[in-house]
Formats: C-alpha cells, structure tokens, sequence
C-alpha cells in the first residue's frame, strides 16, 4: 500500500524560503505519483490522488503542473535523475570501458533486485511518455544521452586495447542496451522463475566473449 506521509501545507510551513517549499513539494508528488504508477499503473495515476498520496490538498498538483501528461514528464525526469545519481555514484561511476559497461550491467540488476517495483514504475512511465508531447523529448534525451555514453565507453574500450578493435561502437552499443532492457523486462513478467544473477552472469560472459581480442 501506498505510504500516506501528512506535511504541512507548503504554503505555510515555516522557516523555509517558497521556492524550497515548493521544490520539496513538488519532490513529494512526484515520488508519490510514481508509487501509484508501480502499484496500480499509469491507468490509475491522478493529479488529484498524487497530491493526496503525497499530504497535500487535492488542488496543489493541477496548480504546479496543470495535467496529467506534465506531470508524468516531470516524474520521468526524477526518475532519470535519481538513477543517474545512483549510478554515478556506484562503481560504475569511477571506471571507464569495458570495466565501466560491466559494472553498468550489475548496477542494473542489484537497482532491480533492491526496488522491482521501482523498475516496473520506470517503465510504465517511459515508455507512456515517449508517447506524449509533454514527455516525449525527455525519453528521447534520456534514451540518447545513454546510447552516448555507452558509445563512448564501448570507444574507450578499443583505444585501452581491452575489446576488439574491429567493432562498430554504435552498433554494439544498441544491442548491448537492448539486451540489457530485455533481460530486466523479462524478469519483470516472472520474477521468481526468472534466475537474474545468472542471467547477469551470463551476459557479462557472453561480451566478454563476443568483444575478445583475437
């Protein structure tokens, strides 16, 4: 069930500029927006029940965004945001080429294993965005940004010596993003019959082998 945490009304909580009441409120909705979409889907997310969930009045979402459709792209940017904190921040963060690519695969498992429900949440939202003007162009940044970067280290990689120097970084880079959503989308419809860690093992295997120098 939802966690129904009461605050203050932003409008008058004290010792706190309007600006930081307003960004903590607006953290708060969007959080508890994302919460609905994990248990109940997109289908069930409002902007009157985000801002209930979150222990405001009913009006205060519609007053800061306006639709639904805002909101949901401002609930993908956090969402985006706090992953890539979480990433930067984990070992990933302080590699670079193949290294740093491997890590990123065990990132992503040990991110689904800790909030499965997170993950389901980030899906349903991307990808009912990429589908929507408001949020579109933020999936696609977000979706272009990570090929990029993924690209550079798969470059990084070949210069180090560490892979083959006969790959085509973008290519590589493509099915080694779709495999890795695959796989999380995969276990995400079973998840007790789907073995991850083997399954992470398995893929890190596999690039190693298929990146091998000759």
């Amino acid at each position: 069930m939802l966690a129904l945490v009461k605050a203050e009304n932003p409008k008058t909580e004290p010792g706190r500029t309007h600006a930081e009441r307003r960004r903590e409120a607006e953290r708060r909705i969007l959080s508890a927006a994302l919460e609905i979409v994990a248990e109940r889907g997109l289908d069930g997310l409002t902007l009157q029940e985000a801002g209930e969930a979150a222990g405001f009045s009913r009006a205060l979402p519609a007053h800061y965004y306006g639709s639904r459709e805002v909101m949901l792209a401002a609930v993908v940017e956090q969402v985006i945001t706090d992953y890539r904190q979480r990433l930067l921040a984990s070992e990933y963060g302080r590699l670079e080429g193949l290294p740093a690519l491997l890590a990123g695969v065990s990132f992503f498992v040990e991110e689904a294993r800790r909030s499965p429900q997170g993950l389901k949440a980030f899906y349903e939202v991307t990808d009912a965005a990429a589908r929507r003007p408001p949020g579109a162009p933020t999936v696609l940044r977000l979706n272009d940004e990570t090929l990029e970067a993924t690209i550079v280290n798969i470059q990084t990689a070949m210069t180090k010596g560490e892979v083959r120097a006969d790959l085509e970084p973008r290519l590589e880079a493509v099915l080694f993003l779709a495999t890795l959503r695959g796989l999380m989308t995969h276990w995400l419809g079973d998840p007790d019959q789907f073995d991850l860690e083997a399954a992470r093992d398995a893929l890190i295997g596999g690039l190693r082998r298929n990146w091998a120098l000759d």
